[in-house]
């Protein structure tokens, strides 16, 4: 299956670049090509948002949001 790529502004450097959006609603880590640092792209219900690590909610955030919810697997 061939993935399309959506146009964004990379919220590190603020340059236009292309994403590959997650295929379901988890958050994931992407890295922009233009100034190599890592953000996060989420979907949303209408659309998608991208965001820093450093100004994502933990909730928004793929490693503080395994730590978060890791901890329900208990039986």
């Amino acid at each position: 299956m061939n993935t399309p790529t959506h146009k964004c502004v990379c919220p590190c450097c603020k340059q236009d670049i292309s994403i590959k959006l997650p295929e379901n609603y988890a958050p994931e880590y992407k890295r922009c090509g233009l100034c190599n640092k890592k953000f996060i792209v989420e979907r949303r219900t209408n659309g998608f948002e991208v965001m820093t690590i450093e100004e994502a909610p933990c909730c928004s955030d793929p490693d503080c949001r395994e730590i978060e919810m890791g901890g329900s697997d208990e039986q």
